[in-house]
C-alpha cells in the first residue's frame, strides 16, 4: 500500500486580512470574546478550535462566517456542517431521502448563512437541478450517522451542537479528519440533550486537548438573544 502524501497546512491568501475586521463582519460588530474565537479559526496556528458558549452567544454565525471567509479567500475548498441527530439516533422514523430526513436539523446553519449573506440555493450541495447545472455548492450538510470510513479533507469542518455527542461519536468525527482541514467544534455544556449528560464527550475532547499547541479553547458569555434566553439560560 503506497505511503499517503503528507499533507501541507494551508496558506491564506495573499490579499487576507491578518485578523477578522470586527466592524466588518457581515455587518455585525463582534464582541471581544466572539472576535477572539473568530480570530482563532481564521488564524493558521491552529489546526482546532473548541468553543463552549452559553445560549444566544452567537456560536454558530461567527464559526459559519468565519469559515466562509476562509473559502472565499481559497484557504479551504469547501465548508463541512456535521450535526448530531442525538434524539433519533438511525433517522430512519422521519419521511424522505436521507438528505430530506437530515435537513430538520441544518435549520440553525441554514440561518447563520442566510444571516451572513450567503445563498443556501446556490451555496450548499443539494440534489436540485440549480445546483448541480452551475455546480456552485461548496457546503455540504451532514450528520455523524453515516460518517464511517469517511475522509474530511481540506475543509472547514464545523461540529455543531458537540454537547450532544456521546464520547464515541465525537471520536467518529475527529478521527475522520486530514491535517490540513481546519475544526471547529461548538458546543453549550449546559444544553445537552443525552439522557446521561456524563455521556457527552465535548468537555473531555476540550480536556484531551486542552494542551496542544494547534488546538484553541473560547468561551463566549454574553447572550445577544435576550433577557428571556439569557435569565433561562441561567437555571442549572
Amino acid at each position: 500500500m503506497a505511503a499517503r502524501k503528507k499533507p501541507t497546512t494551508p496558506e491564506p491568501h495573499p490579499n487576507a486580512p491578518a485578523e477578522i475586521d470586527p466592524e466588518m463582519f457581515y455587518g455585525f460588530q463582534l464582541d471581544e470574546e466572539q472576535l477572539a474565537f473568530a480570530n482563532a479559526i481564521w488564524s493558521k496556528n491552529y489546526d482546532i478550535v473548541f468553543c463552549n458558549a452559553c445560549a444566544g452567544a452567537g456560536k454558530t454565525t461567527v464559526a459559519t462566517g468565519t469559515a466562509n471567509l476562509l473559502v472565499q479567500y481559497g484557504v479551504f475548498d469547501s465548508i463541512i456542517y456535521i450535526m448530531s441527530p442525538y434524539g433519533e439516533r438511525k433517522q430512519g422514523w422521519l419521511p424522505g431521502t436521507i438528505t430530506e430526513k437530515s435537513s430538520v436539523y441544518f435549520e440553525a446553519f441554514y440561518q447563520a448563512l442566510s444571516n451572513c449573506n450567503v445563498n443556501i440555493s446556490t451555496a450548499i450541495n443539494t440534489e436540485s437541478m440549480v445546483n448541480q447545472k452551475y455546480g456552485t455548492g461548496y457546503i455540504t450538510c451532514i450528520t455523524d450517522t453515516f460518517l464511517r470510513g469517511t475522509n474530511l479533507d481540506n475543509a472547514v469542518v464545523i461540529i455543531d451542537e458537540a454537547q450532544n455527542y456521546t464520547l464515541p461519536q465525537l471520536k467518529k468525527v475527529l478521527t475522520r479528519v486530514t491535517d490540513n482541514t481546519k475544526v471547529v467544534v461548538i458546543g453549550h455544556d449546559l444544553q445537552c440533550d443525552l439522557d446521561k449528560r456524563e455521556e457527552s464527550g465535548f468537555l473531555k475532547y476540550i480536556e484531551h486537548f486542552s494542551e496542544k499547541e494547534r488546538a484553541a479553547i473560547c468561551t463566549l458569555t454574553s447572550n445577544h438573544r435576550g433577557w428571556i434566553s439569557q435569565w433561562a439560560d441561567r437555571l442549572v
